[in-house]
């Protein structure tokens, strides 16, 4: 099961509240039919994807980074990515280039250990610091020197 909230625009405290109400209505749901959601006080709820349990949450946003898709490869700005803690996969899903016009799909890269509220910050974070570095390559600013201490990921890879 994928409980999904999203909409236009940039209101993640809209957006979460929904998700938040979605989830608790059908935890009530379940409950009421003496079922509920697999949960495991060390690991979190329980998915059929390992890469999903603790909270489950994947919080993202789409994004359009034009001139990072066209300074780094995908994987390289896979790499960079992670640096802010997020996950960007192309317009086709994980391990895809940009879709048209430099979109991203941008995510929290963590899932177990950290509080749902967390999750969501951390990508928030993660695309106002690639935000950050698209603009200062719309002003001109070279791509190492908008990197900045990052920019080792163009020599490794």
């Amino acid at each position: 099961m994928r409980i999904i909230s999203m909409e236009q625009g940039g209101d993640i405290v809209s957006i979460f509240k929904r998700w938040s109400k979605g989830i608790e209505t059908i935890k009530k749901l379940l409950e009421d039919m003496g079922s509920g959601y697999q949960f495991d006080k060390h690991f979190g709820y329980i998915h059929t994807c390992p890469s999903n349990l603790g909270t489950g949450l994947r919080a993202s946003a789409m994004i359009l980074l034009p001139l990072l898709s066209v300074a780094l490869t995908p994987h390289q700005l896979e790499d960079f990515a992670k640096r802010f803690g997020v996950q960007a996969r192309g317009s086709a899903g994980e391990h895809s280039p940009a879709g048209p016009g430099g979109k991203w799909d941008i995510s929290n890269y963590q899932r177990i250990g950290f509080s749902e509220v967390e999750l969501v910050q951390k990508m928030i974070n993660g695309v106002e610091a690639l935000i950050g570095v698209e603009q200062q390559l719309e002003k001109g600013v070279a791509i190492k020197q908008s990197m900045g201490k990052h920019a080792d990921i163009l020599t490794h890879n």
